[in-house]
């Protein structure tokens, strides 16, 4: 297990590269006091590790697909796994997750249009097998990306690196 400022020098590392990723790792090293070296050798290993991605991520508006929905999917027992299976092979789909709740999967998808959303929904997606109850809703404005979240992670004090405690 990492020790404390181990993960914090991962933690500062990732910071940066939310902020700027095209930087050079001498740029990075620089900002966060460590060598060239060390800061290369730690990306690639969280890299490695699959705690860092890199990712160009264009707008879906200039990509063609401004309409964007999130579907909210009740599956029929013992389906769910070959449903998700279904909906990542789906080009419209850009997230696909098992979730607890009333639903069992969310799913977000881009579209053309509005009429493409509609067709999708009723024409592909209600027909497929193990789907009981749909509920979709078009997302009017995104006011935080998910990646962008990264940019408050905290420091060491980090509320969660601190034990729970119960005060009942």
């Amino acid at each position: 297990m990492a020790s404390k400022s181990s993960i914090e020098k991962d933690r500062s590392i990732i910071r940066e590269l939310v902020l700027d990723a095209r930087q050079t790792n001498v740029a990075l090293a620089a900002k966060v006091g460590l060598s060239e070296g060390s800061v290369r050798r730690r990306v690639d290993r969280l890299v490695t590790e699959g705690q860092l991605h890199f990712a160009a991520i264009p707008s879906a508006p200039l990509m063609g697909r401004p309409v964007h929905t999130v579907f909210q999917i009740q599956s029929a027992p013992g389906t769910t796994d070959d449903l998700i299976e279904t909906l990542t092979a789906m080009s419209e789909m850009a997230y696909v997750y098992h979730v607890t709740g009333q639903f069992d999967i969310i799913a977000v998808g881009y579209f053309a249009s509005s009429e493409d959303m509609r067709r999708f929904s009723t024409e592909r997606l209600g027909h497929l097998r193990g789907v009981m109850e749909i509920r979709s809703v078009m997302v009017l404005r995104v006011a935080k990306r998910a990646h962008e979240w990264a940019r408050d992670i905290a420091s060491d004090d980090d509320a969660a690196d601190e034990p729970v405690t119960s005060t009942t």
